[in-house]
């Protein structure tokens, strides 16, 4: 199993600045999820702040069908996102800055925050706009030349996350991280993959999404292990989970590349 890093204190700061005040780009959001779904409207809903712009208020549901409370009114924002940025921040600073970083399938409020970052660079084979149309599972990148990986819900798209795996850790320097969040049932042990599911509607209803190949479970982390990564999880306690409107069987998965460039399992 992996560690598990759950920290008490939230972040000084976020990537904006932090206004109450109902902007356009917030009553937007706010009207066009009433529009989609009033019935979330229907109680009373507690504010949360999202650490990556700083908003205080309600969130709005994302998805089909939607999941109330998600998605940050102003920047846009899921749970996994914040969490990860509530990690970035830990303690006040900022982890990443000055890292040469590869965001693969890169959102949009991670995107903006990380942007003005001179290494930061974006993949994804079908995305438009991204830095590098690669597949993951085949990097043209050379070994060694990235301090930090993120990929966000990508790896379950993925016929042969192993081999995604094996090219994270490839492309990561000696001491480089990959943040890793997944779809992942904290019911079972074991993820749930049959390959000769094929038809979207099947996958819909194996593995919960019809581009989905697998439903993880708590292996996951015995997977990245095997791609020769040592492995850390990140959580927040319940108070601050409920404060950022994070999902409470989410966490981060930090995955460091050994510093003996050696210890990768073939």
């Amino acid at each position: 199993m992996a560690t598990d890093t759950t920290r008490a204190q939230p972040p000084a700061g976020s990537a904006g600045q932090g206004s109450d005040r109902l902007d356009w780009t917030v009553a937007r959001r706010l009207a066009g999820a009433w529009l989609r779904d009033r019935h979330q409207f229907a109680g009373a809903k507690l504010p949360r702040t999202c650490p990556i712009c700083g908003h205080t208020g309600i969130m709005i549901g994302v998805g089909h069908p939607p999941r109330w409370d998600s998605r940050c009114a102003r920047c846009g924002s899921r749970e996994r996102h914040r969490l990860l940025w509530l990690w970035v921040t830990e303690g006040g600073g900022n982890r990443l800055a000055g890292k040469h970083i590869l965001h693969f399938a890169p959102e949009k409020a991670l995107r903006k925050a990380l942007g003005t970052n001179p290494g930061y660079e974006t993949a994804d084979l079908l995305q438009p706009g991204v830095t590098h149309k690669v597949d993951i599972t085949r990097l043209p990148m050379a070994d060694g030349i990235y301090d930090v990986v993120i990929a966000n819900h990508v790896l379950e798209h993925i016929d042969d996350d192993r081999q995604a795996l094996r090219e994270l850790f490839r492309v990561l320097k000696p001491g480089g991280q990959a943040l890793l969040t997944v779809p992942l049932n904290p019911t079972r042990e074991t993820t749930y993959e049959d390959p000769a599911i094929k038809d979207p509607a099947a996958r819909n209803a194996h593995f919960n999404a019809p581009d989905h190949r697998r439903y993880y479970g708590l292996d996951f982390a015995d997977r990245v292990k095997a791609a020769g990564f040592t492995v850390e999880t990140f959580r927040v306690p319940p108070p601050l989970e409920v404060r950022y409107g994070l999902l409470p069987m989410e966490w981060l998965y930090i995955a460091t590349r050994p510093g003996d460039a050696g210890a990768r399992a073939e």
